[in-house]
């Protein structure tokens, strides 16, 4: 069943607008009576089709969904990488529960964003999650935050536990924390090329926490996955 996130309630009909009413009626062709799952401020709603117009569609509600609300807030602080991966990133992050997404650009970063193309590649980004959202059936889509150049920056994102993904760190595996009690978490990735040893410094001054993923080195685009997983079978599974 196919799911959309709105805006727009009138009574307990719900108007469905601009390319969610381009795919509605162009690309999957509902019709009058066909039932969708409509999201509204992190509610579901199961829903029927009751009409058809030329620039919209309008969606009653039938019942109100019930589902499990995770427990936590996971905060994704990682380096950019190839475009190709970093959209792979987004969409199986978002699948994966994510809550919010904050790029960085590392020292050792290879790819660099023109801060005048900022704008529209963060809206390229978010139709990408919203996309995954909705294939995903999920009550919220991630948000994604302006790209972080300045460690410094990320004092503002206050969580409950601090982690840094880094090879170097023989000891504390990352299975030790994610078995803490916490209600926000601060996971930070580093890209490609890694993260400096300047950078590791900057992060413990700040309160953050090595982690050791295992033996394994992880490809950048791998590691987002593999500790959302984790964390999915530590928490919730």
């Amino acid at each position: 069943m196919n799911s959309f996130f709105l805006k727009k309630i009138n009574s307990n009909v719900f108007e469905i607008e601009n390319e969610d009413f381009h795919h509605i009626k162009n690309v999957i062709k509902l019709k009058i009576n066909e039932q969708i799952i409509c999201v509204y401020e992190n509610q579901k709603y199961l829903c029927t089709i009751s009409d058809i117009l030329e620039n919209s569609c309008l969606a009653k509600i039938i019942s109100k969904i019930n589902f499990s609300q995770k427990k936590y807030k996971v905060n994704l602080i990682i380096g950019l990488i190839r475009e190709q991966k970093w959209d792979f990133v987004l969409q199986k992050a978002t699948e994966l529960g994510v809550d919010t997404i904050i790029p960085v650009e590392f020292k050792r970063n290879v790819v660099k964003i023109d801060p005048k193309k900022q704008e529209s590649k963060i809206n390229r980004w978010e139709s990408i999650c919203s996309s995954a959202a909705k294939q995903s059936k999920r009550n919220s889509i991630p948000e994604i935050m302006n790209i972080v150049k300045d460690l410094s920056q990320l004092t503002k994102y206050k969580a409950d536990l601090n982690l840094v993904c880094w090879e170097e760190e023989k000891n504390n595996f990352i299975k030790n924390e994610f078995k803490k009690k916490f209600k926000t978490v601060n996971i930070v990735i580093g890209p490609e090329g890694g993260i400096s040893s300047d950078e590791i410094v900057k992060l413990k001054s700040m309160g953050y926490i090595m982690v050791n993923l295992g033996d394994n080195i992880m490809r950048a685009e791998t590691v987002p996955l593999f500790l959302l997983s984790c964390l999915n079978y530590e928490k919730e599974v």
